[in-house]
């Protein structure tokens, strides 16, 4: 059932999306100022979603790093606050610690894949016993 839910809100995204980007490609989105460039809007909408879905510690860490990206690629393409591509990349860094950061603290309270199998490898090494050397 969850999986389900979670499919639904995946192509009503794509579905909004799908239409916001015609509406935008033949002039009808009024209420953006000419000019506005808000592709970046859509990669910040893919990461909030997975955010509000997520069912593992990396989806959380995932959307974290997305949504922030998308919005420093938003206030790159209109050119908002002074800044560019060439001054403004340490943002990029900043929106994948973040990510990590938010992949942390999610790990407290959903399951985290990466840890799981860190803890599998370090059993299956206790437990195997050491081959007699010749």
């Amino acid at each position: 059932m969850r999986g389900d839910v979670r499919r639904m809100v995946w192509g009503v995204v794509l579905i909004l999306s799908g239409i916001m980007l015609m509406m935008a490609r033949f002039g009808r989105l009024t209420f953006l100022p000419a000019g506005y460039v808000w592709w970046g809007g859509a990669v910040t909408a893919i990461g909030l979603v997975s955010i509000v879905t997520a069912r593992r510690a990396e989806t959380v860490g995932t959307g974290v790093t997305l949504s922030l990206l998308g919005l420093w690629f938003v206030l790159v393409t209109n050119e908002m606050f002074g800044l560019h591509w060439y001054n403004s990349w340490p943002l990029a860094l900043v929106a994948a610690g973040a990510g990590t950061v938010a992949h942390a603290i999610a790990a407290y309270w959903l399951p985290d894949t990466r840890r799981e199998a860190r803890r599998r490898d370090r059993r299956a090494e206790r437990e195997t016993p050491e081959a007699p050397h010749a």
